[in-house]
């Protein structure tokens, strides 16, 4: 079957990752709770994955390439937390350096060796995790990022009105102000979708606490980016540009761009397979 015969409205996906995983709740120095799920079945010559997924993205997203990923590798996925599974108050702060701080602890927190380490980012993950590797909190083995991002992108008077509108409101009114952008920002198709999938999980107190990353440009922190880094490159994705690829592409002292050839290539099968074999070749070749 082909990506284009899938039928998205009735897909369905195994989760075969998120059902055997060990959902751990990880403290950080501020006290919040963030929720990290994983496996272990790599062996010892295996490099660990640690996968930060992109802003407010659920389970649904990656499922389907994480369940070709776990059954080699020691797999870890952490819900940064402008996530639902996030347990957060008024008084934990999100903005960039909290968020890169965040990846930092979680490093710490499960023992990993850097050197056996590889990690897997995705869109805003992506730019925390730049953020991290800027201060030299950490560095891994190497680095995949899947559609990295420079600025958080919305537009002006949507961000504006999250800023005066308490999160009850925003809640009420300004998570479908944000639907209808999608549905003008991007065509038809699984992308578009997706990104509706993702504003159906939404939660506007969690969202307005991260108000100020919007204003972060993330190309100095890419730049300090000191490990081996292979980067995707989607020729649709109407978020995650062309030029924004080449234009990190260039920023980061060692990267390699991988092209892809859909959205949707990456995320589901039959695509998803594929995009998993590309992945542990290069793994593979730090080994």
């Amino acid at each position: 079957m082909s990506e284009e015969e899938i039928d998205m409205e009735n897909y369905s996906q195994d989760e075969l990752f998120w059902k055997e995983s060990t959902k751990e709740y990880v403290q950080m120095s501020d006290g919040a709770e963030l929720l990290v799920y994983y496996t272990k079945k790599g062996s010892k010559d295996k490099k660990i994955i640690l996968f930060l997924p992109g802003y407010a993205t659920g389970v649904f997203s990656w499922s389907d390439l994480w369940d070709e990923l776990y059954t080699e590798y020691d797999l870890y996925v952490f819900e940064s937390r402008e996530k639902n599974s996030s347990k957060v108050k008024w008084k934990h702060k999100a903005d960039m350096n909290r968020l890169g701080l965040d990846v930092k602890e979680i490093i710490e927190h499960f023992k990993f060796d850097q050197n056996n380490l590889f990690m897997i980012g995705s869109s805003f993950g992506c730019s925390t995790s730049a953020r991290a590797m800027a201060e030299k909190w950490f560095k891994p083995a190497g680095i995949f990022y899947n559609g990295p991002s420079v600025k958080f992108i919305l537009p002006r008077k949507i961000l504006w009105l999250a800023y005066i509108i308490p999160a009850f409101i925003l809640q009420v009114i300004g998570l479908p102000i944000l639907r209808l952008w999608i549905s003008i920002m991007f065509p038809k198709g699984f992308q578009r979708q997706h990104y509706h999938d993702f504003i159906g999980n939404a939660n506007a107190m969690r969202w307005k606490k991260t108000l100020s990353t919007s204003r972060w440009n993330a190309l100095e922190d890419y730049a300090k980016v000191p490990s081996k880094t292979w980067i995707t490159l989607d020729p649709d994705d109407s978020l995650h540009t062309v030029e924004f690829v080449e234009t990190i592409l260039s920023t980061i002292p060692d990267s390699t761009l991988v092209e892809v050839p859909s959205y949707k290539y990456m995320h589901h099968y039959p695509g998803a397979r594929k995009f998993a074999e590309q992945i542990k070749e290069i793994i593979e070749s730090l080994e």
